[in-house]
């Protein structure tokens, strides 16, 4: 009885460290940027800015992207560029404002995603 008892424990702890290890693999880590793109007045360049996260590579690497960015003309130049560095566009938002009763739209931001399969 007690080796039927030892075993069927053996089993049972085998089997949770195997479905852990599946569990893991089965969610990769994302990655996501804030680009803020705006029109520059009298002009038909953009500006933009990337936001990559806190660490010190991120913004090392944000400013970076935000230096090849800048003075793009069209708004599919940066997706399109983005989309070279593997991110995919998540959600986009106007940013809107008025002044003395008039108002419209300043810019754009793109919310994007990346996703790390790199798996170790």
């Amino acid at each position: 009885m007690p080796k039927l008892l030892l075993i069927t424990l053996l089993i049972c702890l085998s089997q949770s460290s195997f479905s852990q290890d599946f569990v893991k693999n089965l969610y990769p880590t994302c990655s996501y940027s804030y680009l803020t793109v705006m029109g520059k007045a009298f002009s038909k360049k953009l500006s933009v800015e990337v936001d990559l996260g806190d660490t010190p590579e991120q913004i090392e690497l944000g400013k970076s992207y935000s230096d090849i960015l800048n003075n793009k003309k069209s708004y599919a130049a940066i997706l399109n560029y983005m989309a070279d560095k593997k991110y995919e566009l998540v959600e986009s938002r106007d940013i809107i404002g008025s002044y003395q009763g008039t108002g419209g739209s300043f810019g754009i931001i793109l919310i994007m995603r990346k996703v790390d399969n790199d798996q170790k």
